[in-house]
This record gives structure tokens, C-alpha cells and sequence, in this order.
């Protein structure tokens, strides 16, 4: 299996103007495709203060948003002469991004549009690099399968390629609580260095 190799400018698409709800974009990844979906929640509210207190009894588990990812394993091994070895691997990732939609914003006054979009662009910004710690998160993923060579049986061989499934997806979801401990999940966001962060991980 071949390595996957990410230049670091990979991390320059997430700086980058952001529009409110816009999906990242990532490469894209034979061996990695990704299907991304945003749905909303509806808020009330006349005014942006109004809507910014009914997210906390609106958002999901107390949050504004929240990015669910799931890592699916797909692989195919058969005999060889070495015994046992993976001849098909591929990882889809699923990213589904849940963000507030606010039912009061064409009828507020301009300044609380606004107040509520520089609110939506830190927002989109804080759960598109969540999306893109998976995307990165699946690329290693990837690579340490890949790199699992072959073994005398097939039993012994599939058994290490799901014990290293469960310690790379144990690995994300350790990088994601990472991200949203340093930003305080989003409220420190602005000056956050993604680039650091990841370089101390990958």
C-alpha cells in the first residue's frame, strides 16, 4: 500500500475567507472520499441578543454547533507468500456540520445581522477545522493501515488491522477534544495557529 502525503500548505485552504455555513474544502482523496452535509436548527428571537440566548437551550449538548464525523474502514486481504496480506483499503469519512439558523435575521435591525454573522463566520471557521482534523485524521488512519505488512494468516492479519483501527480513531478523537480545549470551544478561536497545533500531532 502507498503512503498518502499531504503538503503542509494543505492547512493555507482553512485561512482562507470564510463564508457563514460554508463547507471546507478538501482535497480530494482517492482512497479517502469525503461526503459532507450541514443541516440547522431553528432559533427565535427578535433581536440578537434574544437569539444568542436561546441558543443555550436550542444548540445541541449546549453548543452553538457541532461537527459529527464518522470513519468508516473498508479493506480486502487475501493470501500471499508471505502468508497473508491487505490488497484493498479505503477510509470514508462522513462530516455532517449542525449549525443555528436564526428565524428573526431579516427583520433585525443592521447592526444585530451583523453582530449575528461575525458570530457565523468564528462559528463556521471553529467546526471546519473540526472537519479537517478528520480529513487529517483519516489520512493517518490510511497511513498506519497501509504501512501494516503481511502476516502468516489472515486471522492474525485482520485482527491487528482492527486493533489499529480502534487506536487511530482513538487518536482523532483525542485531537478533537485537543482543538476544542485550546479554543475554548470556539470563543478563543480568533488567532488560534492551526498550523502549530497540527504539526505537534502529525
Amino acid at each position: 500500500m502507498t503512503r498518502i502525503l499531504l503538503a503542509v500548505g494543505l492547512w493555507i485552504l482553512m485561512t482562507e475567507p470564510v463564508r457563514a455555513q460554508e463547507l471546507p474544502r478538501l482535497p480530494e482523496v482517492e482512497e479517502v472520499p469525503v461526503i459532507m452535509s450541514v443541516r440547522f436548527y431553528d432559533v427565535e428571537g427578535r433581536r440578537y441578543r434574544h437569539a444568542v440566548e436561546a441558543l443555550r437551550y436550542a444548540g445541541p449538548l449546549g453548543y452553538d454547533a457541532v461537527t459529527n464525523t464518522m470513519l468508516r474502514t473498508y479493506y480486502e486481504f487475501s493470501p500471499s507468500e508471505q502468508g497473508c496480506a491487505l490488497r484493498v483499503l479505503e477510509l470514508p469519512l462522513e462530516v455532517e456540520i449542525l449549525y443555528p439558523r436564526w428565524l428573526g435575521y431579516d427583520n433585525a435591525p443592521r447592526a444585530d445581522r451583523e453582530s449575528w454573522d461575525r458570530r457565523m463566520h468564528v462559528l463556521t471557521v471553529h467546526e471546519n477545522l473540526h472537519a479537517l482534523i478528520a480529513f487529517l485524521g483519516a489520512i493517518s488512519a490510511y497511513n498506519d493501515l497501509a504501512s501494516v505488512g503481511a502476516r502468516d494468516n489472515c486471522e492474525r492479519l485482520e485482527a491487528i488491522l482492527r486493533e489499529t483501527v480502534d487506536t487511530t480513531n482513538d487518536r482523532i478523537s483525542r485531537w478533537q477534544r485537543d482543538y476544542d480545549r485550546v479554543t475554548r470551544h470556539g470563543m478563543e478561536q480568533p488567532g488560534f495557529d492551526f498550523n502549530a497545533f497540527m504539526d505537534e500531532r502529525l
